[in-house]
């Protein structure tokens, strides 16, 4: 099996960009010139394909401009905004996206994060990935859900299975 890779692609986007759904490509890609300077596309690959992406933002994000000043304090307690975080249709359900939230936590050790949501069943996700349900907000198209992961929380993934019962003899 082929290994995927967790890689910066900052500087040549249009690939992620591309895989993104038509409304979320509106949103980022014309205010992509004022953020490429500051904010990180990570990808993960595979065979040269992209499998899951997202960008890591320092400061308010074009998605996040609805309630700026609650942005920017979670900017001013030290965390990093997750955004655009996307698996495409073919690749869900194959744990991608945990891996992607994994591969991220090894790139920023000891970093805080938060991310918003416009689709509540999401939290599920990204509760089983160490974050919590903080607050809900008002967006641009409706609301929005803030979870936030703290410094060191770590993915929680469940325990293995315990073995099966020998017999004795």
């Amino acid at each position: 099996m082929m290994p995927l890779h967790f890689k910066e692609i900052t500087e040549a986007p249009a690939p992620f960009f591309n895989l993104l759904p038509p409304d979320w490509q509106e949103g980022i890609v014309p205010q992509w010139p004022i953020y490429q300077s500051t904010a990180r596309i990570f990808a993960l690959k595979k065979k040269g394909e992209i499998h899951c992406g997202g960008i890591v933002f320092p400061t308010v994000s074009p998605d996040t401009q609805a309630y700026r000043e609650e942005a920017q304090g979670w900017f001013g307690r030290g965390f990093l905004y997750i955004g655009f975080l996307f698996v495409p249709e073919k690749y869900r359900g194959k744990r991608y996206g945990t891996t992607w939230l994994e591969a991220l936590e090894k790139q920023f050790p000891g970093q805080a994060f938060w991310l918003a949501i416009d689709e509540y069943g999401l939290h599920n996700f990204y509760e089983k990935n160490g974050f919590q349900l903080v607050k809900q907000v008002t967006g641009e198209f409706g609301p929005e859900w803030i979870l936030e992961r703290a410094a060191n929380a770590g993915i929680t993934t469940p325990p293995p299975a315990p073995p099966p019962f020998s017999k004795r003899r």
